[in-house]
């Protein structure tokens, strides 16, 4: 049953992306809002296509951390395609910062471009890095958003201890913004490169902001500890109220 459950999510999943990828170059000539909605409704169907074909919802914890100031950084664990997708349905038009390689994805990678998303070529090390802070900077200066990014720099399977880059921390210090930490237990459900899909409850918790201010050292300490020490409650929740 999970296996044609899954088959199903996946077969809804694509066709609908494939809709979206078919509609998006509209949206090339109007107002940035359109591409917006577009990221906005593949956020909105997979959670639709997760509970009712998976039996699989989702959870927001934390919302009243999230900073009323549109200008702060999100760092969020990454397990799945899901928390990538369902940060824009909790939070208002976020920036991303992204590989740069995702620029080369047909009609996906104009779509990111038009949103304004940030990219980061991960092979060439401190000179891009300092690079990617500078036009974080000024497009934040310009059009005050959110910031996203995934300190791991990649999915990680569930339960596995990654380094986080030194990106998240470059941001934190150079922006001089609140740093908001997100925990999540997406993986334990769908994980990465995992076709099944299992029922259950992902949650996506929004931790206390670190405000700006912290040294290098102090930052990169407290952010690892806060989401890997956060997301490690979830997953044994998860192994208790749905064992597998």
């Amino acid at each position: 049953m999970i296996f044609i459950r899954s088959l199903l999510s996946n077969i809804v999943f694509y066709i609908v992306l494939i809709i979206c990828i078919i509609i998006a170059p509209i949206t090339f000539i109007l107002p940035r809002i359109f591409t917006f909605k577009i990221i906005s409704f593949q956020s909105y169907h997979l959670k639709i296509n997760l509970k009712y074909i998976v039996n699989l919802e989702v959870e927001y914890r934390g919302i009243e951390n999230i900073p009323k100031d549109r200008k702060y950084l999100i760092a969020s664990k990454h397990q799945s395609l899901a928390e990538a997708c369902f940060m824009f349905d909790a939070i208002n038009h976020p920036s991303v910062i992204a590989k740069k390689q995702l620029l080369l994805i047909p009609i996906v990678g104009l779509v990111f471009k038009k949103a304004n998303f940030i990219y980061v070529n991960r092979n060439k090390g401190q000179t891009n890095i300092q690079a990617m802070v500078e036009s974080a900077k000024r497009s934040m200066d310009l059009d005050p958003r959110p910031l996203l990014i995934f300190p791991e720099g990649t999915r990680t399977y569930i339960g596995e201890k990654k380094p986080y880059k030194y990106g998240v921390t470059a941001l934190y210090s150079g922006l001089n913004i609140p740093c908001l930490p997100v925990a999540i237990n997406a993986g334990y459900y769908w994980s990465r490169r995992r076709f099944l899909r299992y029922p259950g409850k992902i949650i996506i918790e929004f931790l206390k902001p670190i405000q700006p201010g912290l040294s290098s050292e102090v930052f990169s300490k407290e952010i690892y500890n806060k989401i890997e020490d956060a997301s490690d409650l979830l997953l044994e929740e998860a192994i208790r109220e749905f064992p597998k």
